[in-house]
């Protein structure tokens, strides 16, 4: 019914108005025919009331006025008979009291009315909000009657009106349908007026999904037609909770079962094992959470992968394992990655080339694989399982994978702990017992008050073992006391401090003195205690040999620093008469016979100190084993003969008598006749020195037993028995008068002997009955080849240098002194001389003015000598100069050097100007060699 407010009320009033214009020309119609009928318009109030129930109150009351108003109006016009005022005042107030309680009558049912509606409205909203779709089927007629959201949930279209069943249910996919259609169908053959029904259906695209459908069945009583009122609610969220739910349950359980696996694999690894026999049982655990039958444990060895567990493989050799591994194995891929490798299938991935007809030949078609990698990042190997479906392995197998590759790396870090442990411990007690050293470990032993009155031996080492003259197995466990008698009595100052490195548990250092045995020597302990958990560390190193060594070396420091002051001495002495006949050679008042004593002079000393600085060079050689004889046919008569001239002057300066013992037939054998006839001047030299002027000086000589005997006695002021064997050592020199006066010596004449002695193969032996009674050395070699000539030819002289062409010589020395020296001996042979003073002049010289010989110093500043040589071999012209080296380094290895930098020639300082000059010569005469040269 339209309301007031309805968009089409006017309509309504048109319609009233229309009505009421309509009775009114009826009625006027009427009373034309009649004119017995007064005019009055009695048909408005009934037609009034008619509107109102179909209209509403506002259209009746328009209907109504609209017909008291137009008869009025009409008679008004004179259109029509004009009614009686009282009449339509009369059917005004009759109306308007019908049409009101018309309109509240109306009003109230319209009230209960909307009220019903909005009632089921909310209702329905109530239902289709609470996910409920109801349904109504008509057996009789089979039609169905839906609620859109039973539609919905069907996933069917929604209709007004009932639909035909089989016509509704044609959209579903034909098994949903059927199924649909069954459950529905047995719903009124069913025994239950009441049921609940879980319907599983599916969509288009196949996927599930689930109807709960809850009713009753009723049955007509007049028409007996069956009909099913129900409703449905979509559980498909539900059922696929309860499936999910489900899946995790047995997720879980399968989660709860690997934890059961992985709890009793640690189980078993805490037993004692090797460490192919843990891996082993890893492996075993993750085949089983895996569900596979093959896999692999390989570890790192020295860079190549080794095979620790298998299964699966028992028929093939490790090697073969090993090689595929390495060679494009799942194991070596996972370990080139150093990441997770997963493999869904074999015989596609190309990766699998090299393996792929292993693991068909045993129906593996996915593989699984992880590297063993420790916490710091080292790479120790790989983990592979095979499975034998191509899938990929899920996230529980994942972690399960994981936990054992955790547990493989803990016991192959263990298992390499251990082993270094143990190589440690064997290394450990390895050194200790080849340590010379003594080493124990001391436990305290208590009274029952708890105070400390003895230790025990826990450890002792070899050295101890063989210190204490016992056997091992009865040492251990004994007190000290039962071992060492009263040692903690008679030295209290070592439990004193064993008792400090306990209680304070510190490390205690210290020394102290015993003496051994009966024979008096006092010896010397370095003892260290320190504390080992409840236990003392004990080493105590016998230093008697150390201090004694010690002494040693001060002494052999006084002798070095008397040797200095003596060589000092010894210098001074030759350079006095040096400058002496200097001074008398330019005296202008010397007669020429003076002058020429003089130069002799000079030419001794120099020649003197030549062969003092030899003697230095020579124990130097012979301390580097530098020094080699030049063995070759030696005559002894010319042995002896050579020495005794050597020393002969300082034997008539001190008015000796020299007395000679020697072989009446020549003796002839292989030996360095120059270092013996030095070893006998040597012998000589220091019995000289030693013996007080007018003393006597015996050498005997003689062979037999395939040796050479030489005793070289004398009645000097000879030596104290405990001085016997240092007489040979380097700087040791005879205590005496004679000492700090000329000719006292430098301690190094008997230590040359001696070496020279000792690279003949022989033995230097020295005897003395104490001091004031004589000297008696003793030499004794070995004899090879001994023959025994006729009378010997005189050797002939050294030609001296004759006179050769004028060459150009550079002379290039930082002494000016030295260098114009020698350049004014070379001038006055006729050779042009150029000088330089340091390396760059020297090769700014030769540029200038190339040179035929080249004279160059090696210690020269801005550029030594050898970088000049090198300097003048690399410019144009260089290859053809002699170059000469003139230094005061003569040992081997400088010889060496200054060949490889260049040098056709070695000379040491002071050199020889004869030598010199025949080198000169003999370049003016042949071609360059480069060959060495000695003074």
């Amino acid at each position: 019914m339209p309301t007031a407010g309805s968009p089409r009320r006017w309509q309504a009033h048109a319609l009233a108005l229309a009505t009421a214009l309509l009775a009114t020309l009826c009625e006027h119609a009427v009373v034309q025919q009649s004119p017995s009928i007064a005019s009055t318009p009695w048909a408005a109030v009934p037609l009034a009331l008619v509107c109102c129930v179909l209209a509403g109150p506002l259209p009746g009351l328009t209907l109504l006025l609209g017909g008291l108003v137009l008869p009025w109006l009409g008679g008004a016009l004179d259109l029509a008979p004009a009614p009686a005022v009282g009449a339509l005042l009369t059917q005004a107030v009759l109306g308007g009291a019908l049409l009101l309680l018309v309109a509240r009558r109306l009003r109230h049912v319209q009230q209960s009315v909307l009220k019903a509606e909005q009632a089921e409205q909310q209702q329905r909203q109530i239902v289709e909000k609470a996910g409920l779709g109801l349904f109504e089927l008509d057996f009789q007629h089979r039609s169905l009657q839906a609620s859109p959201r039973f539609a919905e949930m069907l996933q069917l279209p929604w209709s007004h009106a009932p639909q035909a069943l089989d016509a509704w249910l044609a959209p579903l996919p034909e098994v949903s349908a059927r199924r649909l259609r069954e459950v529905l169908e047995g719903l009124a053959t069913g025994p239950s007026r009441f049921f609940l029904h879980e319907l599983n259906l599916s969509d288009a695209d196949g996927l599930p999904y689930w109807v709960l459908l809850c009713g009753q069945v009723s049955q007509d009583i007049e028409t007996r037609h069956t009909r099913v009122q129900g409703a449905g609610i979509d559980i498909s969220a539900r059922k696929r909770a309860e499936v999910d739910l489900q899946g995790a349950k047995a997720a879980l359980g399968e989660q709860l079962e690997d934890l059961r696996r992985l709890h009793e694999l640690s189980s078993r690894l805490l037993a004692p094992g090797t460490l192919e026999e843990q891996l082993q049982q890893v492996l075993a655990t993750a085949l089983e959470i895996h569900h596979s039958g093959a896999g692999l444990i390989s570890m790192l060895d020295d860079g190549r992968p080794r095979i620790m567990a298998q299964h699966g493989f028992s028929d093939m050799p490790a090697a073969e394992l090993e090689r595929l591994v390495n060679d494009g194995g799942i194991c070596g891929m996972a370990m080139k990655e150093r990441a997770r490798l997963m493999v869904q299938d074999m015989q596609s991935d190309p990766r699998c080339q090299p393996i792929r007809a292993l693991m068909t030949g045993r129906r593996l078609h996915a593989a699984h694989a992880l590297p063993l990698i420790s916490d710091q990042g080292e790479l120790m190997g790989a983990m592979s399982l095979f499975l034998q479906e191509a899938r990929l392995p899920n996230a529980r197998e994942r972690t399960a994978m994981d936990m054992c590759a955790n547990k493989a790396v803990l016991f192959i870090e263990r298992a390499r702990a251990r082993a270094a442990l143990q190589a440690s411990e064997l290394r450990f007690e390895a050194v200790l017992e080849a340590s010379a050293v003594p080493f124990v470990v001391l436990s305290p032993v208590r009274d029952d008050s708890g105070q400390l009155e003895d230790f025990r031996l826990d450890y002792l080492n070899a050295a101890t073992v063989r210190a204490l003259k016992g056997r091992r197995e009865q040492l251990i466990g004994r007190p000290v006391q039962d071992i060492l008698v009263g040692v903690w009595q008679r030295r209290p100052d070592l439990l004193a401090q064993c008792q400090r490195a306990l209680l304070r548990n510190e490390t205690c250092e210290f020394e102290f003195s015993a003496p051994e045995g009966g024979r008096g020597l006092a010896q010397h302990f370095h003892c260290i205690v320190s504390p080992m958990g409840h236990s003392l560390a004990v080493w105590a190193a016998n230093v008697s040999d150390r201090r004694r060594h010690d002494q040693q070396l001060r002494d052999a420091d006084r002798r070095k620093d008397e040797f200095i002051a003596t060589l000092a001495h010894e210098l001074r002495n030759l350079l006095a008469p040096i400058r002496q006949a200097a001074h008398l050679s330019s005296a202008t008042e010397a007669t020429e016979e003076q002058k020429r004593w003089g130069n002799e002079l000079i030419d001794r000393q120099v020649r003197h100190m030549a062969l003092l600085l030899d003697d230095l060079l020579d124990i130097s050689r012979i301390a580097r084993g530098a020094l080699l004889l030049r063995l070759d046919r030696a005559e002894l008569g010319s042995i002896i003969s050579n020495a005794v001239e050597a020393v002969r002057p300082l034997i008539d300066a001190k008015q000796h008598r020299l007395l000679l013992e020697l072989p009446r037939r020549p003796l002839r054998f292989d030996a360095d006749a120059l270092r013996l006839s030095q070893v006998v001047a040597n012998l000589l030299s220091n019995a000289a020195k030693y013996t007080e002027p007018g003393g006597e000086i015996q050498l005997r000589a003689r062979a037999g037993k395939g040796e050479l005997c030489i005793e070289v006695s004398d009645n000097g002021i000879g030596m104290p028995p405990a001085s016997l064997g240092d007489v040979f050592h380097m700087y040791t020199r005879l205590g005496s008068g004679d000492e700090g006066k000329p000719g006292g010596g430098l301690g190094i004449g008997l230590a040359l002997a001696r070496g020279l002695v000792d690279l003949h193969g022989g033995s230097i032996t020295a005897a003395s009955d104490g001091p004031g009674c004589g000297s008696c050395f003793t030499v004794r070699i070995p004899l090879l080849h001994v023959s025994q000539p006729g009378p010997r030819e005189p050797a002939p002289a050294a030609p001296r240098p004759q006179p050769a062409r004028p060459m150009h010589v550079l002379i290039a020395d930082d002494n000016e002194e030295a260098a114009q020296s020698l350049s004014a001996l070379l001038q006055m042979q006729g050779h042009r001389v150029s000088c330089a003073y340091d390396g760059e002049q020297a090769v700014a010289a030769f540029r200038a003015d190339p040179a035929d010989v080249c004279l160059l110093d090696i210690g020269m500043p801005l550029q030594d000598g050898k970088e000049v040589a090198r300097a003048i071999r690399a410019l144009p012209g260089g290859e053809h100069p002699v170059l000469i080296a003139i230094t005061g380094w003569g040992q081997e290895a400088d010889r060496r050097e200054a060949i490889a930098a260049g040098f056709d020639h070695h000379l040491t300082k002071p050199v020889d100007p004869e030598h010199v000059l025949r080198l000169i010569s003999t370049a003016a005469q042949q071609p360059r060699s480069a060959e060495t040269s000695a003074p």
